[in-house]
């Protein structure tokens, strides 16, 4: 290690775990946003068990797969920038926001496209369903905080701007490669814990026989 990084390192740990905490923040504002509005759209796009009024759930469902698609197939970069620079400035979306925003789109659509066999599943008395919605909220929150670097581009002051930050402090590719490596075993102790997490909500869930739903009717 580089006496110009022993340097840097004082002043970069407390920057850098603020600014992972700018990361988390924003993905559980993205979550908070996200998660309620995939549930109902994936709700809506459920096959309903009664047969009345079936044209109009039908249409609702078909209403819900469009803004679903479209969910999904927008680019949260292009979002971020469109939410923050064409809305009106008496919306007040703010640089966090816009990147919150932007991942919560993400976030609502993968929420609505695995909920419907997790529900379908449960109906029939499994869980295999459940395990693998929940467990899948927790890997999508993580993914969610290695997307919000890409707030940096708008000036949000998150992990991967400080890291930037300080990488050109650095003036040799030891250096910089010793400061990559430390952000890097960060990520992967943070990911161990999301795996950790994981596990533990498969635990959570008590184990059902399939078709025990049925069997009780």
């Amino acid at each position: 290690m580089e006496s110009t990084l022993l340097q840097v390192l004082p002043r970069f740990a407390p920057e850098f775990v603020q600014a992972l905490g700018v990361n988390l923040s924003v993905a559980a504002h993205a979550m908070t946003v996200g998660l309620p509005m995939g549930v109902l759209l994936g709700m809506i796009h459920l096959p309903s068990p009664a047969p009345s009024r079936r044209w109009m759930r039908q249409a609702a469902a078909g209403l819900a797969g469009a803004v679903t698609a479209l969910l999904r197939a927008a680019p949260a970069f292009v979002v971020m920038y469109v939410l923050l620079h064409a809305t009106p400035l008496r919306w007040g979306i703010g640089p966090e926001s816009a990147v919150a925003l932007a991942l919560a789109f993400y976030a609502a659509a993968y929420v609505a496209d695995t909920l419907q066999p997790a529900v379908l599943d449960w109906r029939l008395g499994g869980t295999a369903g459940a395990q693998l919605f929940l467990t899948g909220l927790v890997r999508c929150f993580f993914v969610m905080v290695l997307s919000s670097g890409f707030g940096a581009a708008v000036g949000v002051v998150e992990a991967t701007a400080v890291t930037l930050r300080a990488l050109e402090q650095l003036p040799t590719t030891a250096d910089r490669l010793g400061l990559m490596g430390g952000v890097v075993l960060v990520f992967i102790a943070m990911r161990q814990t999301v795996t950790l997490a994981v596990s533990a909500l498969r635990r959570l869930i008590p184990a059902r026989a399939p078709g025990a739903q049925r069997d009780r009717r």
